[in-house]
């Protein structure tokens, strides 16, 4: 009885941790942070129109452009260079759920 009891203590421990590392994170970031604040880097300045927006889960840099674009974004290069630009040399796949980021405008929108 005792041995079921810690199987599933343990079970139930090893849950928890796979969901929180899922939905919080344990992965260290770039990110400077003061306070429980994130401290804004200062972006490169460029002569790139932009949008401000926030990051929500299943998004990606190339959704948002293409979103906020209005039609199909440029090469995954230019605007992987163009979004690091913006935003003081941050790799879009460094990007975090909830934070606000600088996404270059293309096309239709500009």
């Amino acid at each position: 009885m005792l041995k079921k009891i810690a199987v599933l203590f343990f079970a139930a421990l090893i849950s928890y941790c796979i969901y929180y590392d899922l939905h919080a994170g344990t992965i260290p970031t770039n990110a400077k942070e003061t306070a429980g604040k994130t401290v804004a880097v200062q972006p490169q300045t460029t002569h790139r129109p932009y949008v401000t927006a926030k990051v929500h889960s299943g998004d990606t840099v190339l959704t948002i452009v293409k979103q906020i674009s209005g039609g199909p974004a440029p090469s995954i290069e230019k605007a992987i260079r163009d979004f690091s630009k913006l935003n003081g040399g941050i790799a879009p796949e460094d990007i975090q759920i909830g934070q606000t980021y600088r996404f270059p405008i293309y096309g239709e929108s500009r």
